[in-house]
C-alpha cells in the first residue's frame, strides 16, 4: 500500500488508540481517498447531501 514492509510491521503492532491511528500518518499514507474511490466507496459527505433537503429559502436570505 505505498510504505516498507517493516513500516507497516511496526504501525501494526502500534498501541495507539483508534482516534490517534486515524491522526497519525498510518492511515494518511495507506488508506487514501482515491483508493477508496477505487473501491467504490461512497463519501459520507456525498450521502449526506443526497439525503439532506436543501433550504433555499436560507440561501436567498443571506444574499
Amino acid at each position: 500500500m505505498g510504505i516498507q514492509q517493516g513500516q507497516a510491521y511496526a504501525w501494526s503492532r502500534s498501541r495507539m488508540g483508534g482516534w490517534a491511528i486515524a491522526q497519525s500518518p498510518i492511515l494518511g499514507t495507506t488508506i487514501t481517498l482515491d483508493r477508496l474511490k477505487k473501491r467504490e466507496y461512497e463519501s459520507m459527505l456525498d450521502i449526506y447531501k443526497q439525503i439532506t433537503p436543501v433550504r433555499r429559502d436560507l440561501l436567498f436570505s443571506i444574499t
